[in-house]
């Protein structure tokens, strides 16, 4: 069931296409990005104009305005958790030779905010920025460890992107529970790239999942007396990246419903 505002959906696409713009955009350029006629372009700047989520310069520009301040303040926190998992997962690279990457979830896709390679020609961690279908992997079952059974379903059933999780729901449910059970999910090369790769979440102070920690290499280095080592690995740098409480303990929501 698809439970969209097209409105709301056009307003947060405007958003999204002003803050990747360093000079902003004319209503004219908006309205071609975002395949809308010139009237709803114009009716959504007027809108973010009065709440002065947007600006308007003199050569009919738009940019985010300060507006939009209130709304971000709340998340310094956050900030600050990821500002350190970059380098947690530096270190990470640098100790260990292997790729590493944080990835958050952005409605219905996984999006790579910040990688760092291991020592090597090739990169494995994908381009910051570079997105993905959310049910996707063990990132997609690390982000979605935190949502119950029934909303995962509906999730791959609304996910874009033909691949075996959004066919087959189960897949993506049997990679979330193992989060649930053991804190992380392992895809051993059973992926569109060829690549192993291990995920865990990252909590917030509320103790919801904020985004996943992902270590990616060969199969070899997630078999074996390898694993019992990486997960070790992956655990102690997950928990540096998340927000503990005065326990000392990451706080883990998890709902689970058939």
């Amino acid at each position: 069931m698809n439970n969209n505002i097209p409105a709301v959906e056009k307003t947060i696409m405007m958003l999204e296409l002003l803050a990747g713009l360093t000079g902003g955009a004319t209503q004219a350029e908006l309205k071609n990005e975002l395949n809308i006629s010139m009237s709803t372009a114009y009716r959504i700047l007027q809108t973010l104009l009065k709440h002065k989520w947007v600006m308007k310069d003199s050569s009919g520009v738009y940019t985010l305005d300060n507006g939009l301040l209130p709304l971000v303040y709340p998340f310094k926190t956050r900030m600050s958790v990821l500002e350190r998992a970059q380098h947690v997962i530096d270190d990470l690279a640098e100790t260990y030779d292997i790729a590493c990457k944080i990835s958050i979830r952005r409605g219905l896709e996984q999006v790579t905010l910040m990688r760092a390679e291991a020592a090597g020609p090739f990169s494995l961690a994908g381009h910051v920025g570079s997105s993905f279908p959310l049910t996707e992997g063990s990132v997609g079952a690390a982000l979605l460890s935190g949502c119950s059974d029934a909303e995962i379903r509906e999730i791959a059933a609304e996910c874009e992107g033909d691949i075996p999780e959004n066919r087959n729901p189960e897949l993506v449910l049997a990679n979330v529970r193992n989060v649930r059970s053991g804190g992380y999910a392992i895809n051993l090369r059973k992926n569109r790239w060829n690549i192993a790769a291990m995920s865990m979440p990252i909590y917030d102070e509320k103790g919801s999942v904020t985004a996943a920690l992902t270590l990616i290499g060969a199969e070899s280095d997630f078999t074996g007396g390898n694993l019992e080592k990486m997960t070790g690995v992956l655990r102690t740098a997950a928990g540096k990246c998340s927000v503990n409480n005065s326990s000392g303990k990451s706080q883990r929501t998890t709902r689970q419903e058939a």
